[in-house]
């Protein structure tokens, strides 16, 4: 697959979507303004998964869906929505794979992430990793702590690979690593087929949810919604109906669950299961 650049129009309604209204440019002003509006216009989501369906990673498919449809997706979608955007302006971006960091068990490499070059130096970009989105890109070479809008983050060289770490509370946890292997989207379709599909998958079993705005960090895990704030204490509220769990998508994500097919069955199994 060719991740073809995006035509002028294409261009104008992305930056409608996450409102964008400054002037663009291949620079790093403009790399972190839409790193910080991105994730909080386009809520991550596994809802595809979830219904039993594999995310299409056609280009135009994610575009209409992130885009036109007013929905959000996972890393996948995510970050090649952001690839083309960055592509389009100028940029060069180069595509990468990264282990997400599990206390229990080595898990594979199935999470995309980009390389990006800007202001004489190359950047991390993810606008996809769920509930602690990066909402600014890391200096690469940079080992200190790096603030965004959000939590401070890390990079650290580990071996022939970079550990990226938050600072969530008083504590730093590592979230996931990554080398500089470039890949190629059948990589990434592998590794999308095995995410939606594998039966240990959570992608499959769970509900998903996450969008930052300008104070925290909103998640939904199932039935349990969340609030996160900087230095101030986390926010839980247990939603108690179906119909209060579509709403929550709706208003609180931002995502339009119009037309899913399958999703108001998938939501009321949530309940009559428990």
């Amino acid at each position: 697959m060719n991740y073809t650049l995006l035509t002028t129009d294409e261009l104008g309604r992305y930056f409608q979507r996450i409102g964008f209204h400054a002037s663009a440019a291949a620079d790093l002003a403009t790399l972190q303004a839409l790193h910080r509006l991105h994730p909080q216009a386009i809520a991550f989501e596994n809802l595809d998964s979830w219904c039993g369906r594999t995310p299409s990673l056609a280009t135009e498919a994610v575009f209409d869906k992130l885009v036109v449809q007013e929905r959000g997706g996972y890393c996948f979608e995510q970050n090649q929505l952001f690839l083309r955007v960055l592509r389009t302006l100028g940029f060069q971006v180069h595509t990468l794979a990264a282990r997400v960091i599990a206390p229990e068990r080595l898990l594979p490499r199935t999470h995309m992430v980009l390389l990006v070059e800007a202001a004489d130096s190359q950047w991390l970009v993810d606008v996809g990793f769920g509930g602690m989105t990066m909402t600014a890109p890391l200096q690469l070479h940079a080992s200190d702590s790096q603030p965004t809008p959000h939590e401070p983050w890390q990079l650290q060289a580990v071996d022939a690979e970079y550990v990226v770490s938050a600072l969530v509370g008083n504590e730093r946890q590592a979230k996931f690593s990554f080398g500089l292997a470039r890949q190629i989207a059948a990589d990434y379709d592998m590794a999308n087929f095995v995410v939606a599909n594998h039966p240990d998958s959570r992608f499959r079993h769970d509900l998903i949810a996450a969008r930052p705005d300008a104070g925290g960090r909103h998640a939904l895990e199932n039935t349990r919604l969340s609030y996160h704030r900087p230095d101030l204490p986390s926010q839980h509220q247990n939603l108690a109906t179906p119909a209060a769990t579509l709403q929550a998508l709706q208003q609180v994500f931002g995502i339009n669950t119009a037309g899913i097919d399958g999703l108001e069955q998938r939501v009321a199994k949530l309940f009559a299961a428990s």
